[in-house]
């Protein structure tokens, strides 16, 4: 099971492929970890989101719009996030 602090390493190490991301919001899903994020120059609403599933650790894309995943946010919690 892929809990907060590992989906969060897990974000961040994937995030580090495209330059200097700044995780900006996290989800907590029942089966997945939404976790959103910037580049560090750019405004929040360029955010980008992968999903993270919490059995096995698999990245995979979260895009907006998407009826399904609109639902996903819907029912999803929001965690605090702070930068280490």
């Amino acid at each position: 099971m892929i809990d907060y602090k590992s989906a969060i390493e897990i974000a961040k190490n994937y995030y580090q492929q495209y330059g200097n991301m700044t995780l900006t919001k996290i989800f907590d899903s029942k089966d997945m970890w939404i976790i959103y994020a910037k580049q560090s120059e750019q405004p929040i609403f360029n955010s980008v989101a992968v999903s993270i599933n919490k059995s096995n650790g698999e990245v995979g894309s979260f895009v907006l719009p998407s009826r399904k995943n609109f639902e996903l946010l819907k029912s999803a919690k929001e965690i605090e996030y702070k930068e280490d």
